[in-house]
């Protein structure tokens, strides 16, 4: 034994994982350690840091005289566990493997030696020796589930339903399951296990962290009413837990937007983001959905200017979601901000690349649309956005020869002065409604197109094509007002 085998092991071990034995149900009998042994034992603890070269001396004087004993090596190496000397622990442990492999206390002592210095695998090869010799032995069964819970959580979930086929009442192996299944995304799954865990488990015995799983299981699985039943319950349990503070707030909004009593439960949620208005934790622990929920919150108040901020802080908790730069273009647009909600739709469609949908570019040639028809700017200013906004619409119809909807928009666009006909728009309404020729479900594409071709006709005193396009509409709209309105005019013109 190297004299300096205290000096160089024992102050890190110390720090690996203190607190595991005080927690640990260790699933194994101690024997009693005698006043001579314990003596011993107790002098290493106390000389291990301050005079290791004398500790060394007195754990080789006890373990002479211990190492013929099961039950000595056993209780002393718990004795030196419980004190955090994992090296004394050690060499107990492995005399007593030596000594009997088939010694299954011996051997769940073992493997909680190797769990204190975070040797999980070693770890599990003990308990599963001892469920070797004992399929039943529950304690081994808890001990595998905790060590493979992180490292096979397949293991461990059949460990655990094990378990729960042994004792049913077992409900910390719901808990565990609840986890196991919450790391690998298995939300419904979760929600099954945490539904009998936390029930019968008293609350001043819940593990807040699943409690927090739970809560984000029932968000994923939309539950949001039992949401809010357990927030209330959770929240004088940990005040001050922002998880529980961020799924009250969110449940809350999706409440509210279901709710007969709308007003009222949004009031209920403006109160419940509170821990992001009063910015109630450091900055860094802000996620995108608490930011993104924040502005879908002031929009539904229609706060604009508040909502836009949110997005932008939202986009900076991470830029990689795209439907927040959409939002925030409708936003932005909203507020009549057409550049920044051009810039920002741009954004949107460099990070989507090939993954934007024709509906997405559609939607950016929208934002061109709406700056155009903005009032007070220049005509210049208004070609230019006409210009662009086409450009978007015709690279829909190259990738969509047959995608009408674009030819609308192209139409809508070049629209310069609503109160005149207008060669340009005339000509694509009548290309839009070709393309509609046999397709299903184009009435309102259709009487849009007709709408325009009929005013131009008679503007133009055509009145022959202009009773051909108020028929169509007629055909479709009986009561459309404007085609009403046309249909008299050419009847008083034929009397």
């Amino acid at each position: 034994m190297k004299k300096n085998l205290f000096r160089t092991v024992v102050l890190a071990a110390s720090l690996l994982v203190g607190g595991l034995n005080a927690n640990a149900q260790k699933g194994y009998n101690v024997p009693t350690l005698s006043p001579e042994f314990t003596a011993m034992a107790q002098s290493v603890v106390d000389n291990q840091l301050a005079d290791p070269d004398e500790a060394n001396k007195s754990f080789g004087k006890l373990l002479k005289k211990i190492s013929k004993s099961k039950e000595d090596l056993l209780a002393a190496g718990q004795f030196f566990l419980d004190n955090n000397n994992f090296p004394a622990a050690k060499q107990c442990a492995d005399k007593l493997y030596n000594l009997d492999p088939t010694y299954t206390d011996g051997l769940m002592f073992r493997g909680e030696v190797f769990m204190f210095a975070k040797k999980w695998g070693e770890a599990g090869q003990m308990f599963d020796q001892v469920l070797a010799i004992e399929p039943t032995h529950i304690a081994a069964m808890k001990r595998n589930a905790f060590v493979y819970k992180n490292v096979n959580p397949y293991v461990a979930v059949e460990t655990l339903l094990k378990i729960k086929e042994l004792q049913p009442d077992y409900y910390a192996a719901d808990k565990e399951l609840g986890d196991i299944r919450y790391n690998m995304n298995e939300y419904a799954e979760a929600v099954k296990h945490y539904d009998l865990y936390y029930p019968n488990t008293p609350k001043e015995e819940l593990d807040i962290r699943s409690c927090e799983n739970y809560l984000m299981s029932l968000y994923s699985v939309k539950q949001f009413e039992k949401i809010t039943q357990l927030v209330a319950e959770l929240e004088p349990l940990a005040p001050n837990d922002m998880m529980i503070k961020r799924m009250k707030f969110f449940a809350s909004v999706e409440n509210a937007r279901a709710s007969i009593n709308y007003e009222a439960d949004m009031a209920k949620a403006g109160e419940a983001m509170n821990y992001i208005a009063n910015k109630e934790f450091a900055d860094s622990s802000y996620l995108y959905l608490d930011y993104a929920y924040a502005a879908d919150y002031k929009k539904e108040m229609s706060d604009i200017p508040a909502a836009i901020e949110y997005y932008n802080l939202a986009i900076s908790k991470d830029s990689t979601k795209l439907n927040a730069y959409t939002e925030l273009a409708k936003l932005y647009r909203r507020n009549k901000q057409y550049d920044e909600a051009i810039a920002t739709y741009k954004n949107f469609m460099t990070l989507a690349g090939d993954k934007a949908k024709l509906t997405d570019i559609l939607g950016f040639g929208q934002m061109y649309m709406y700056a155009s028809q903005q009032e007070g700017i220049s005509p210049e200013q208004k070609a230019a956005y006409v210009e662009a906004g086409d450009a978007v619409f015709q690279q829909v119809l190259e990738k969509e020869p047959t995608a009408y909807q674009a030819m609308l928009f192209r139409a809508r666009i070049n629209i310069v002065d609503g109160t005149q006909p207008e060669e340009k728009p005339k000509a694509l309404y009548e290309e839009a409604l070709k393309m509609m020729e046999g397709k299903e479900d184009t009435d309102r594409a259709r009487i849009e197109a007709c709408r325009y071709l009929a005013f131009y006709n008679v503007q133009k005193d055509q009145l022959d094509e202009a009773r051909k396009y108020t028929d169509m509409i007629l055909s479709v709209d009986p009561e459309n007002s404007m085609a009403k309105q046309i249909d008299a005019y050419l009847k008083s013109q034929n009397k």
